[in-house]
């Protein structure tokens, strides 16, 4: 029966591949071993070779001795019977690490992660997207026979925007990740490497940003607008808004929380707690506003004072928009446009500070998008033509 011992691990040195040197793998310039085996044989039942990583137990290979025992085993068992059964080999270590199995266990382990807070509920819709295009793909292949040309294949298969593919690739290999550190696989295979374009921030002059707002009839709906512009936060951290964080006495608003999805979460989507002036228009559009006699939010609806729809918030800012002519999106018509306006009046440091970016390029695209701010490094005549 044909059949022998290999690795699909490489040397961490040279990264070249182990050799075979009397009873073990070994690299022969470094000297260094495997810390995972396979058994491989040629099934004439199966009429293939199959690759087996485990006991009867489910216990991996991890010497070189622990695989050939299971091979002398397998061929006393060929001797005797004329063939092998390999169920009893793979079936209990091959179901679980089928992708199709593999892929439910890690999303169960993300959803304990959301249920004790420690993931957004946004997350999880997201990952349970992706997790099904990875399951079309790779099926019930072992997640250990998954190699770096698998993966390039699964990339080419993909159609979508580059920032999405990258996505896509990056929560891959996230689950590579954990499946190399709960050592359900020996080798980690390379993923290709995405550089999407700058994406083109699109934004309005604070006049047309004025203008809109002005034109919102609602009370409760035209202060939650002016928040959201004013103080550059996101929708869903004004969306989640209580009274208690809100200093009046010194101007001070603090932003500790937003929704995921319908799931208030402690700190900002950035993880952080941020301590912000309060415009002084905003001071006075929020001292305007009815209180709920119970619910603790600043932006609230119905009688049971439930928080303000963020749907419907971009819903209202795109009928009002369109209507006076003006074609934006709730985020980019406030958050972007007043980010902008900011980086050209008072620089990037001041602005990313202010915004708590953890990296300066990414406050440094709003200033790419005023070109008058660029005119004086054009050569212009005498009478500026």
């Amino acid at each position: 029966m044909k059949g022998g011992i290999y690795t699909k691990d490489k040397c961490p040195i040279c990264k070249g591949l182990f050799r075979r040197e009397e009873n073990d793998l070994a690299c022969p310039i470094h000297q260094t071993r495997p810390r995972s085996f396979y058994v491989q044989i040629y099934s004439r039942q199966l009429h293939r070779a199959i690759n087996i990583h485990s006991d009867a137990r489910r216990r991996g290979f991890r010497s070189f001795t622990e695989a050939d025992r299971i091979l002398t085993v397998i061929r006393a068992e060929c001797d005797k019977n004329g063939e092998f059964d390999p169920t009893r080999y793979i079936s209990q270590k091959l179901k679980p690490l089928r992708f199709s199995n593999w892929s439910e266990m890690w999303l169960s382990k993300k959803r304990l992660e959301a249920d004790k807070g420690l993931r957004a509920p946004s997350y999880l819709k997201t990952i349970r997207i992706y997790i099904k295009k990875y399951q079309s793909f790779f099926g019930d292949t072992d997640i250990r026979d998954i190699g770096t040309k698998v993966v390039f294949d699964f990339y080419l298969s993909l159609a979508g925007a580059p920032h999405y593919t990258k996505n896509i690739l990056d929560c891959l290999k996230k689950m590579f990740q954990d499946a190399l550190d709960w050592e359900d696989i020996g080798n980690m295979p390379k993923f290709p490497k995405i550089e999407p374009s700058e994406v083109d921030i699109k934004t309005i002059d604070l006049d047309k940003q004025d203008m809109i707002i002005n034109a919102i009839p609602d009370q409760m709906d035209r202060a939650y607008i002016l928040f959201t512009a004013r103080e550059m936060v996101r929708p869903s951290e004004t969306r989640a808004l209580q009274w208690e964080v809100l200093d009046f006495k010194h101007d001070r608003v603090t932003i500790r929380r937003h929704f995921s999805l319908n799931q208030i979460r402690p700190a900002t989507k950035a993880k952080q707690i941020k301590h912000l002036p309060l415009d002084g228009e905003v001071k006075k559009s929020l001292l305007g506003l009815p209180r709920h006699i119970s619910s603790p939010f600043v932006f609230w609806k119905g009688r049971m004072g439930k928080p303000f729809s963020e749907s419907w918030a971009r819903k209202l800012w795109k009928r009002v928009s369109l209507t006076l002519g003006v074609d934006i999106s709730l985020y980019q018509g406030t958050r972007h446009s007043s980010a902008t306006e900011a980086v050209n009046r008072v620089g990037v440091d001041q602005v990313q500070e202010f915004l708590h970016h953890t990296s300066r390029a990414m406050t440094k695209r709003y200033a790419q998008v005023n070109v008058e701010s660029k005119r004086r490094v054009l050569r212009e005549g005498k009478n500026g033509i």
